[in-house]
């Protein structure tokens, strides 16, 4: 019994010493099997990867945490703006408890995402820090960090251009008992814009307040979208949501139910084109 409880010490003294955790090496693999999946735009074998109590930094800016709804509808987004993606890890490292500073079983990963831009053709190098929490085999923490708006500010500048299509929209808010205007607008601009801006590539929306004229104390949205095609993938014909926008919308249910805590909107609208 003694010489058993010697070497199981050994044992826990070298995975500690060799800076690795005994699960070090499976996780990471697993992590690479994910990334594969996503590089293969294979959208359900992705979701057995992910633990339901997910936690995910997302890489916008004012974006935070998101559940697995929220993973689920970033990858959906990836997978419709981009088309050949492809990782290149530059070195996997293992990662470390944030309560004791040892090594976990966690991993991270150095890299360059590579892939082309489905609505413009533009090849796109983009490089990323990515770290991924284990728990019963899946993914349960971890995150993106990576300059996602520069990149889409370089993929689709906001100036706007010919064929860009606008819409203004003027808000009525009505707020919840004990809620104020100024809690609805940061909510706005610190979680409505950013999810639902990384919801729906090819559109960018702005919060705008009206400061002088007919409109004047009024909150409006400014949504702009770079084309008809891209407003026809979110949108029938008959200004019905599509299938793909029917998915962004059932992702996005946390983020209008946390809204819904503050108050209600309902909106009037012009749509235009530029020429």
């Amino acid at each position: 019994m003694k010489n058993t409880l010697i070497a199981i010490t050994a044992l826990l003294i070298s995975s500690c010493t060799n800076g690795k955790h005994a699960d070090f090496e499976k996780n990471t693999e697993a992590a690479k099997a994910y990334i594969k999946l996503h590089e293969q735009e294979d959208y359900e074998a992705m979701l057995d990867y992910i633990h339901d109590d997910i936690q995910w930094q997302m890489p916008g800016y004012g974006m935070g945490m998101e559940d697995k709804e929220g993973v689920k509808a970033a990858i959906l987004g990836y997978q419709s703006a981009f088309e050949n993606m492809s990782f290149k890890a530059d070195y996997w490292l293992p990662g470390v408890s944030q309560e004791t500073g040892l090594a976990d079983g966690s991993t991270r990963v150095y890299g360059t995402w590579n892939s082309t831009h489905s609505l413009t053709g533009k090849e796109v190098s983009l490089n990323a820090y990515h770290t991924y929490d284990f728990k019963d085999g899946q993914i349960i923490g971890g995150g993106d960090w990576f300059d996602l708006g520069g990149m889409m500010n370089v993929l689709m500048p906001p100036s706007l251009n010919e064929g860009n299509l606008i819409g203004i929209h003027t808000l009525t808010v009505n707020l919840n008992k004990g809620s104020k205007m100024d809690d609805f607008i940061n909510y706005f601009k610190s979680s409505f814009v950013p999810n639902y801006e990384n919801a729906y590539p090819g559109m960018s929306v702005r919060l705008v307040e009206g400061i002088r004229g007919a409109e004047k104390g009024s909150l409006g949205l400014i949504w702009t979208i770079d084309s008809d095609k891209t407003r026809d993938m979110y949108w029938n014909n008959d200004g019905t949501a599509s299938e793909l926008n029917q998915e962004i919308a059932v992702k996005l249910e946390s983020v209008n139910a946390e809204l819904a805590e503050i108050g209600s909107w309902t909106s009037v609208y012009t749509d235009w084109k530029v020429h």
